[in-house]
């Protein structure tokens, strides 16, 4: 499955604005999902479209054998720099490569909704153990918040066809005959502190914003110095909400 033109091009602009801006997760989070899945340290799992390794490095100090797997080689050399002691698989998610059986558990951060289609569902199952979980997670704006909305109305535009966790498009690719039982979801509260420009980085690392041409950018840019003065005079930095939600699904053969 090729990838979408958005991630290929956007997620490779500047993989280090990426993992400067984009939030890590709770570890309450992490932490309820590992348990109720039940892996542990030594546990192998297999992390799918791992990114610069945002959830690749809670696995990894919770001493998980983990296997990241990102198709964007700019994104998948900077997980690699980052985490040296990593097995890096560049490769998508329908075709990984890796043995049948490897993963106890399999994960996808702020991914799934790219590659949620049969064929990924299908190589998932191959490569998880009998009864294996599939863990899903996703930082999402909470747009409720003003600052949110405005983002959202300004950038909500730019977007074409790209597939997004927003709604339950992605949710068809693991209903009835996909393999796994049903989807468990659990919510946590999630605070991320923010400057001008960690909002600037933040907006610019979403995929259709960051392949925009430079006169664009430059226009986002201005917006959203407009949006922060207006709606948080005064500030220098600010803690703006997300909700980080968590799936579980278990293989049920």
């Amino acid at each position: 499955m090729p990838l979408h033109p958005s991630a290929a091009q956007g997620f490779a602009v500047d993989t280090r604005r990426y993992q400067r801006a984009r939030p890590g997760y709770p570890a309450e989070a992490i932490e309820w999902a590992l348990g109720e899945v039940g892996v542990g340290h030594g546990a192998a799992v297999v992390e799918l479209g791992a990114g610069t390794g945002k959830l690749t490095s809670d696995l990894v100090v919770r001493g998980l054998q983990v296997i990241a797997v990102e198709p964007v080689a700019q994104m998948a050399a900077e997980l690699s720099a980052r985490l040296p002691e990593v097995q890096v698989v560049e490769a998508c998610a329908d075709a990984t490569g890796l043995p049948q059986g490897r993963a106890e558990a399999v994960l996808a951060a702020q991914s799934f909704h790219w590659f949620a289609t049969r064929e990924a569902v299908q190589e998932i199952r191959r490569v998880l153990r009998p009864r294996g979980w599939l863990v899903l997670v996703w930082n999402r704006r909470d747009q409720g918040h003003p600052v949110w909305q405005a983002v959202a109305e300004l950038i909500e535009p730019l977007r074409v066809d790209e597939p997004t966790h927003e709604g339950d498009r992605w949710r068809s690719a693991l209903s009835a005959g996909s393999g796994f039982g049903e989807l468990t979801h659990r919510r946590f509260p999630h605070w991320v502190a923010a400057s001008r420009e960690g909002l600037e980085d933040r907006v610019l690392s979403i995929s259709y914003v960051a392949c925009q041409p430079p006169e664009v950018h430059r226009r986002i840019r201005a917006e959203l110095q407009s949006i922060w003065s207006s709606r948080l005079p005064g500030l220098e930095e600010v803690r703006l909400p997300y909700h980080t939600d968590l799936f579980l699904a278990r293989a049920v053969a």
